[in-house]
């Protein structure tokens, strides 16, 4: 298993998101097509229990949305907010690439960012995914 079997695991989900139009590894310099998810590794945890290693590995994804009128951009965050989460706890094994562990979105917040002079709404999501191995001694 490595960070990039994880994220695979995560952008399939994440297309199974009604309205999301555009998913992208790494963050955009330009946007054409809106709401759109991007995703950056964040950092790792790694622990041994016994003769069982633990790796979590942390994302962050940002939902991005247009904010031309408040109260629309509103509407569409409270929409979308819970369709990111819903879409890793519907399949936490993530396809079946983690066989002894689970992937769950932690935590979310909201803000605004300005890319390329325009401004967007976003909220942004920390994926926990928790990767159990047997322990291998001696590299």
């Amino acid at each position: 298993m490595s960070a990039l079997t994880i994220y695979q695991g995560l952008e399939e989900r994440f297309r199974t998101v009604p309205g999301l139009q555009n998913i992208i590894l790494g963050e955009p310099t330009a946007l054409h097509e809106l709401p759109c998810l991007y995703s950056a590794f964040y950092r790792f945890e790694r622990s041994q229990h016994g003769q069982l290693t633990g790796m979590r590995y942390y994302f962050v994804h940002r939902l991005l949305l247009r904010w031309q009128d408040f109260p629309q951009a509103e509407m569409q965050l409270i929409t979308m907010l819970n369709l990111i989460p819903a879409a890793i706890d519907a399949d936490q094994k993530l396809g079946g690439r983690l066989p002894d562990g689970l992937a769950t979105i932690t935590d979310g917040t909201s803000g605004f960012i300005t890319i390329s002079e325009t401004k967007y709404r976003i909220v942004d999501y920390t994926s926990n995914t928790l990767e159990k191995q047997p322990y291998k001694s001696g590299i």
